[in-house]
């Protein structure tokens, strides 16, 4: 058992906080390691940047044996003339994890390009199983480079309305992604979510 801590920037029932607690479970089947994670949900990347280290030591005081902090790229905070730009938001908080002395443990930031939906582009056929419905199934075509889609979210807004004449909510349906991520052999193909792999679990993907 190898017990985890993962700091995310959404509400205590949001869209990061189901899917990778998912993907906790199919990256232990992968790597035949059993992790148990400790999500912690930061509600918004301001938040996150300002108080991680904080949070990763707590963490590591309830025995977690690395922490991940997850973030997106999109939008940028504070807002910045270049349209995105994660090295400043990466320094810190590394500012931070060595104001709570906690530098020198194994805490690792990943910042997401673009941002969390991005990951989710990559696997069509969970984007097929949330929209379909019984009587209306639907088959979403294969997202070409999902990670350098300028607007991941605005992107899905548009999926859920042309295939599924829903309106996107991430809230509504971080279960259902959720439940219906069965593998990562869709999202192997992305980087970032290759090194989130990495220093989640210490094994190369």
């Amino acid at each position: 058992m190898i017990k985890v801590g993962m700091l995310v920037e959404c509400g205590r029932d949001g869209l990061e906080v189901h899917v990778c607690r998912r993907l906790c479970q199919l990256l232990g089947e992968h790597f035949r390691i059993q992790l148990q994670p400790d999500i912690v949900p930061m509600d918004n990347k301001q938040r996150l940047l300002e108080e991680c280290g904080t949070v990763a030591c707590l963490l590591f005081d309830n025995g977690c044996e690395r922490v991940v902090i997850l973030w997106d790229e999109r939008p940028p905070w504070p807002k910045m003339k270049e349209p995105l730009c994660w090295h400043h938001e990466r320094a810190k908080i590394f500012r931070a994890l060595q104001q709570a002395g906690v530098a020198h443990k194994p805490v690792f930031p990943v910042c997401i390009e673009r941002e969390f939906e991005s990951w989710l582009l990559f696997d069509e056929r969970l984007l097929s199983k949330v929209l379909s419905t019984d009587a209306h199934p639907v088959r979403i075509p294969l997202q070409r480079h999902p990670d350098r889609i300028p607007n991941p979210k605005g992107t899905m807004i548009t999926l859920f309305r042309k295939y599924g004449r829903k309106r996107y909510v991430d809230t509504l349906y971080a279960r259902s992604f959720a439940t219906y991520l069965s593998d990562i052999n869709r999202l192997k193909k992305c980087p970032t979510f290759r090194r989130f792999a990495e220093k989640l679990t210490g094994y190369v993907l």
